[in-house]
Protein backbone atom coordinates (compact mmCIF):
# COMPACT_ATOMS: atom_id res chain seq x y z
CA UNK A 1 0.00 0.00 0.00
CA UNK A 2 2.97 2.19 1.01
CA UNK A 3 4.39 1.50 -2.31
CA UNK A 4 1.60 2.59 -4.70
CA UNK A 5 1.19 5.98 -2.30
CA UNK A 6 4.92 6.94 -2.87
CA UNK A 7 4.30 5.86 -6.77
CA UNK A 8 1.43 8.41 -7.23
CA UNK A 9 2.97 10.98 -5.45
CA UNK A 10 6.19 10.78 -7.90
CA UNK A 11 3.62 10.34 -10.67
CA UNK A 12 1.91 13.96 -9.39
CA UNK A 13 4.80 15.71 -9.01
CA UNK A 14 5.93 14.95 -12.22
CA UNK A 15 2.84 15.85 -14.10
CA UNK A 16 2.70 19.12 -12.29
CA UNK A 17 6.64 19.84 -13.18
CA UNK A 18 6.00 18.95 -17.30
CA UNK A 19 2.57 21.31 -16.05
CA UNK A 20 4.60 23.79 -15.15
CA UNK A 21 7.43 23.47 -17.87
CA UNK A 22 5.39 23.76 -20.42
CA UNK A 23 3.94 27.00 -19.22
CA UNK A 24 6.97 28.35 -18.24
CA UNK A 25 8.06 27.70 -22.30
CA UNK A 26 4.67 28.79 -23.82
CA UNK A 27 4.92 32.17 -21.59
CA UNK A 28 8.93 32.39 -23.08
CA UNK A 29 7.32 31.84 -26.24
CA UNK A 30 4.66 34.81 -25.60
CA UNK A 31 7.47 36.74 -24.53
CA UNK A 32 9.21 36.41 -27.30
CA UNK A 33 6.70 36.88 -30.00
CA UNK A 34 5.51 40.11 -28.16
CA UNK A 35 9.15 40.75 -28.17
CA UNK A 36 9.35 40.28 -32.29
CA UNK A 37 6.12 41.63 -32.57
CA UNK A 38 7.29 45.32 -30.76
CA UNK A 39 10.39 45.32 -32.88
CA UNK A 40 8.21 45.07 -36.34
CA UNK A 41 6.57 47.82 -35.19
CA UNK A 42 9.63 49.70 -34.60
CA UNK A 43 10.48 49.30 -38.50
CA UNK A 44 7.46 50.79 -40.05
CA UNK A 45 6.30 54.35 -40.18
CA UNK A 46 2.75 55.01 -40.57
CA UNK A 47 2.19 58.40 -42.24
CA UNK A 48 -1.31 59.53 -43.83
CA UNK A 49 -1.83 60.34 -47.55
CA UNK A 50 -2.25 63.97 -46.72
CA UNK A 51 1.33 64.26 -44.17
CA UNK A 52 3.34 62.37 -47.12
CA UNK A 53 2.02 64.59 -49.48
CA UNK A 54 2.59 67.99 -47.36
CA UNK A 55 6.05 66.34 -46.60
CA UNK A 56 6.65 65.95 -50.23
CA UNK A 57 7.23 62.31 -49.82
CA UNK A 58 6.84 61.15 -53.85
CA UNK A 59 6.32 57.15 -54.85
CA UNK A 60 6.84 55.43 -58.32
CA UNK A 61 5.94 51.81 -59.04
CA UNK A 62 9.19 49.83 -59.29
CA UNK A 63 9.91 48.05 -63.15
CA UNK A 64 12.08 47.62 -65.36
CA UNK A 65 14.88 50.33 -66.53
CA UNK A 66 18.32 51.47 -68.12
CA UNK A 67 21.25 51.59 -66.87
CA UNK A 68 23.87 53.87 -68.97
CA UNK A 69 27.21 53.42 -68.66
CA UNK A 70 28.92 57.17 -68.89
CA UNK A 71 32.49 58.56 -68.69
CA UNK A 72 33.39 61.89 -67.17
CA UNK A 73 35.53 63.96 -69.42
CA UNK A 74 36.70 67.26 -68.57
CA UNK A 75 37.76 70.22 -71.67
CA UNK A 76 37.09 73.86 -72.46
CA UNK A 77 35.04 75.71 -74.81
CA UNK A 78 35.94 76.67 -77.87
CA UNK A 79 34.85 78.76 -81.29
CA UNK A 80 34.45 77.15 -84.38
CA UNK A 81 37.30 77.95 -86.74
CA UNK A 82 34.68 78.45 -89.63
CA UNK A 83 33.07 80.84 -87.35
CA UNK A 84 35.76 83.10 -87.28
CA UNK A 85 37.50 85.76 -89.29
CA UNK A 86 40.39 87.73 -88.85
CA UNK A 87 39.65 90.80 -91.40
CA UNK A 88 42.82 92.07 -93.37
CA UNK A 89 43.09 95.32 -96.17
CA UNK A 90 43.15 93.71 -99.60
CA UNK A 91 45.74 96.23 -100.35
CA UNK A 92 48.43 98.56 -98.29
CA UNK A 93 47.26 101.72 -97.67
CA UNK A 94 45.78 104.47 -95.10
CA UNK A 95 42.48 103.45 -93.31
CA UNK A 96 40.15 106.12 -94.27
CA UNK A 97 37.28 104.59 -91.97
CA UNK A 98 36.69 101.86 -89.63
CA UNK A 99 32.99 101.82 -89.13
CA UNK A 100 32.26 98.98 -86.31
CA UNK A 101 33.68 99.39 -82.77
CA UNK A 102 34.29 96.41 -80.44
CA UNK A 103 31.45 94.31 -79.45
CA UNK A 104 29.44 95.87 -82.07
CA UNK A 105 27.39 93.03 -84.31
CA UNK A 106 27.80 92.89 -88.34
CA UNK A 107 25.64 91.41 -90.44
CA UNK A 108 27.55 89.43 -93.72
CA UNK A 109 28.85 91.88 -96.85
CA UNK A 110 28.47 94.72 -94.39
CA UNK A 111 31.15 97.57 -94.94
CA UNK A 112 32.93 97.55 -92.16
CA UNK A 113 36.36 99.68 -93.31
CA UNK A 114 37.65 102.18 -96.17
CA UNK A 115 40.82 102.02 -97.19
CA UNK A 116 42.72 103.95 -99.69
CA UNK A 117 45.13 102.15 -101.68
CA UNK A 118 48.56 103.47 -101.80
CA UNK A 119 49.81 102.49 -105.24
CA UNK A 120 46.56 104.16 -106.89
CA UNK A 121 45.35 106.33 -104.40
CA UNK A 122 41.57 104.96 -104.74
CA UNK A 123 39.83 104.01 -102.03
CA UNK A 124 38.02 100.51 -101.93
CA UNK A 125 35.51 98.93 -98.86
CA UNK A 126 36.25 95.88 -96.65
CA UNK A 127 33.00 94.12 -96.33
CA UNK A 128 32.19 91.62 -93.24
CA UNK A 129 33.14 88.60 -94.62
CA UNK A 130 30.21 86.76 -91.89
CA UNK A 131 27.61 87.93 -89.65
CA UNK A 132 29.33 88.34 -86.23
CA UNK A 133 30.25 90.49 -83.68
CA UNK A 134 33.83 92.41 -83.46
CA UNK A 135 35.50 90.49 -80.53
CA UNK A 136 38.90 92.48 -81.50
CA UNK A 137 39.94 95.23 -83.29
CA UNK A 138 43.57 96.08 -84.12
CA UNK A 139 43.15 99.82 -86.52
CA UNK A 140 41.95 103.00 -86.29
CA UNK A 141 41.24 105.76 -89.07
CA UNK A 142 44.40 107.97 -89.76
CA UNK A 143 46.69 104.34 -89.51
CA UNK A 144 48.47 102.50 -92.29
CA UNK A 145 46.78 99.14 -93.07
CA UNK A 146 49.84 96.96 -94.00
CA UNK A 147 49.03 92.41 -93.61
CA UNK A 148 47.94 92.53 -90.53
CA UNK A 149 44.50 92.11 -88.89
CA UNK A 150 42.24 94.75 -88.47
CA UNK A 151 39.95 93.29 -86.67
CA UNK A 152 38.36 89.61 -85.73
CA UNK A 153 34.89 88.66 -86.19
CA UNK A 154 33.45 85.83 -84.68
CA UNK A 155 30.19 84.42 -84.63
CA UNK A 156 29.32 82.02 -81.54
CA UNK A 157 25.72 80.43 -82.37
CA UNK A 158 27.99 77.31 -82.83
CA UNK A 159 30.99 76.47 -80.35
CA UNK A 160 32.88 73.62 -79.94
CA UNK A 161 33.86 71.53 -76.79
CA UNK A 162 37.25 70.21 -76.73
CA UNK A 163 36.80 67.36 -74.08
CA UNK A 164 40.54 65.68 -73.43
CA UNK A 165 40.58 61.57 -73.78
CA UNK A 166 43.37 60.19 -71.90
CA UNK A 167 45.04 56.98 -73.07
CA UNK A 168 43.17 54.55 -70.62
CA UNK A 169 39.83 55.70 -72.47
CA UNK A 170 40.17 56.28 -75.72
CA UNK A 171 39.70 52.78 -76.83
CA UNK A 172 36.02 53.57 -75.64
CA UNK A 173 35.72 57.04 -76.59
CA UNK A 174 34.38 56.99 -80.66
CA UNK A 175 32.42 59.44 -83.11
CA UNK A 176 28.88 59.50 -82.68
CA UNK A 177 28.60 58.87 -79.47
CA UNK A 178 26.00 61.07 -77.66
CA UNK A 179 27.46 64.06 -75.01
CA UNK A 180 26.02 65.85 -72.45
CA UNK A 181 28.11 69.37 -71.64
CA UNK A 182 27.61 70.81 -68.07
CA UNK A 183 29.42 73.79 -66.63
CA UNK A 184 27.60 74.60 -63.35
CA UNK A 185 23.86 74.60 -64.37
CA UNK A 186 24.18 74.94 -67.59
CA UNK A 187 23.72 71.55 -69.82
CA UNK A 188 23.38 70.64 -73.37
CA UNK A 189 23.30 67.67 -74.95
CA UNK A 190 24.80 66.71 -78.26
CA UNK A 191 27.81 63.93 -79.83
CA UNK A 192 31.39 63.24 -80.75
CA UNK A 193 32.07 64.81 -83.92
CA UNK A 194 35.50 63.68 -84.52
CA UNK A 195 38.62 62.22 -82.27
CA UNK A 196 41.75 65.11 -82.67
CA UNK A 197 45.29 63.81 -81.87
CA UNK A 198 46.27 66.34 -78.87
CA UNK A 199 49.18 68.60 -80.54
CA UNK A 200 52.90 67.68 -79.44
CA UNK A 201 53.67 65.15 -77.06
CA UNK A 202 51.20 64.75 -75.86
CA UNK A 203 49.39 60.94 -75.55
CA UNK A 204 46.16 62.55 -74.98
CA UNK A 205 43.22 62.63 -77.57
CA UNK A 206 40.68 65.43 -78.50
CA UNK A 207 36.93 64.82 -78.62
CA UNK A 208 35.62 67.65 -80.39
CA UNK A 209 31.87 68.00 -79.71
CA UNK A 210 30.05 70.81 -81.72
CA UNK A 211 27.09 73.11 -79.54
CA UNK A 212 24.48 75.02 -80.42
CA UNK A 213 24.73 78.38 -78.54
CA UNK A 214 21.59 80.37 -80.37
CA UNK A 215 20.79 82.01 -77.19
CA UNK A 216 24.56 82.79 -76.28
CA UNK A 217 24.53 81.17 -72.92
CA UNK A 218 27.71 79.45 -73.79
CA UNK A 219 30.95 81.84 -74.64
CA UNK A 220 34.55 80.21 -75.23
CA UNK A 221 37.29 79.94 -72.84
CA UNK A 222 34.58 78.02 -70.35
CA UNK A 223 35.88 75.29 -68.52
CA UNK A 224 33.24 72.32 -69.12
CA UNK A 225 32.50 68.85 -68.20
CA UNK A 226 31.66 66.06 -70.57
CA UNK A 227 29.24 63.31 -69.56
CA UNK A 228 29.60 60.91 -72.48
CA UNK A 229 27.07 57.80 -73.20
CA UNK A 230 29.21 54.93 -73.16
CA UNK A 231 26.48 52.03 -73.32
CA UNK A 232 22.79 51.59 -72.29
CA UNK A 233 21.77 48.27 -70.35
CA UNK A 234 18.34 46.77 -69.69
CA UNK A 235 17.60 45.94 -66.33
CA UNK A 236 15.02 43.98 -64.74
CA UNK A 237 14.05 46.14 -61.73
CA UNK A 238 15.57 49.83 -61.33
CA UNK A 239 15.20 52.53 -58.56
CA UNK A 240 15.90 56.25 -58.83
CA UNK A 241 19.47 56.80 -57.00
CA UNK A 242 17.10 59.20 -54.27
CA UNK A 243 15.34 56.43 -52.92
CA UNK A 244 18.18 54.55 -51.84
CA UNK A 245 19.61 55.01 -47.95
CA UNK A 246 21.64 53.47 -45.68
CA UNK A 247 19.37 52.33 -42.77
CA UNK A 248 20.91 49.74 -39.95
CA UNK A 249 24.18 49.02 -42.23
CA UNK A 250 21.72 48.21 -45.32
CA UNK A 251 20.99 49.80 -48.20
CA UNK A 252 17.25 49.96 -48.27
CA UNK A 253 14.53 51.57 -50.42
CA UNK A 254 11.22 52.34 -48.48
CA UNK A 255 8.04 50.48 -49.67
CA UNK A 256 4.55 51.96 -49.24
CA UNK A 257 1.59 49.44 -49.08
CA UNK A 258 -1.46 52.11 -47.34
CA UNK A 259 -0.22 54.42 -45.83
CA UNK A 260 2.33 51.85 -44.16
CA UNK A 261 6.18 52.79 -45.18
CA UNK A 262 8.28 49.49 -44.31
CA UNK A 263 12.85 50.15 -45.16
CA UNK A 264 13.16 47.02 -47.40
CA UNK A 265 17.12 45.56 -47.82
CA UNK A 266 17.74 45.52 -51.35
CA UNK A 267 20.57 44.26 -52.78
CA UNK A 268 22.20 46.16 -55.75
CA UNK A 269 24.37 46.21 -59.29
CA UNK A 270 25.11 48.44 -61.83
CA UNK A 271 24.10 52.08 -61.83
CA UNK A 272 24.38 55.39 -63.18
CA UNK A 273 24.04 58.73 -62.06
CA UNK A 274 20.38 58.31 -62.08
CA UNK A 275 19.43 54.92 -61.63
CA UNK A 276 20.42 52.00 -59.23
CA UNK A 277 19.84 48.17 -60.28
CA UNK A 278 17.87 46.04 -57.90
CA UNK A 279 19.29 42.42 -58.16
CA UNK A 280 16.73 40.78 -55.34
CA UNK A 281 14.29 42.75 -52.43
CA UNK A 282 12.33 44.79 -54.19
CA UNK A 283 9.62 43.54 -57.25
CA UNK A 284 7.77 44.67 -59.93
CA UNK A 285 4.98 46.77 -59.31
CA UNK A 286 5.41 47.59 -55.52
CA UNK A 287 5.95 51.18 -54.69
CA UNK A 288 8.70 52.77 -53.49
CA UNK A 289 9.72 56.23 -52.06
CA UNK A 290 11.39 58.16 -54.26
CA UNK A 291 11.61 61.83 -52.84
CA UNK A 292 12.30 63.03 -49.27
CA UNK A 293 12.92 58.95 -48.04
CA UNK A 294 15.58 60.46 -45.28
CA UNK A 295 12.13 61.86 -43.33
CA UNK A 296 11.04 58.63 -42.95
CA UNK A 297 14.67 57.09 -41.88
CA UNK A 298 15.00 59.74 -39.87
CA UNK A 299 11.60 58.96 -38.03
CA UNK A 300 12.90 55.66 -38.22
CA UNK A 301 16.50 56.50 -36.27
CA UNK A 302 14.52 58.78 -33.88
CA UNK A 303 11.79 56.32 -32.70
CA UNK A 304 14.92 53.62 -32.65
CA UNK A 305 16.68 55.86 -29.73
CA UNK A 306 13.92 56.24 -28.52
CA UNK A 307 13.00 52.57 -27.65
CA UNK A 308 16.58 52.25 -26.44
CA UNK A 309 16.27 54.44 -23.44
Amino acid sequence: MNQLKVKNDVSRKFSLLLFFSITLITAKLAFAAEEEHEEAELEIVEISASMAQELGIETEIASAGVINRSLLLYGKTMPDPQSVSHVAARYPGMIRAMIPALGDTVTAGQVIAVIEANNSLQTYEILAPLSGTVVEKHANPGEQATTQSLLTIANYENIWVDLTVFPGDSQQVRPGMPVTIRMEDLSADSSISYMNPSQGQSPTVIARVPLENTDSRWTPGLLAEGLVHIESTDVGIAVENDALQLFENNQVVFVLEGEVYEPRPVVLGRSDNSMTEVLAGLSIGERYVVSNSYLIKADLEKDGVEHDH
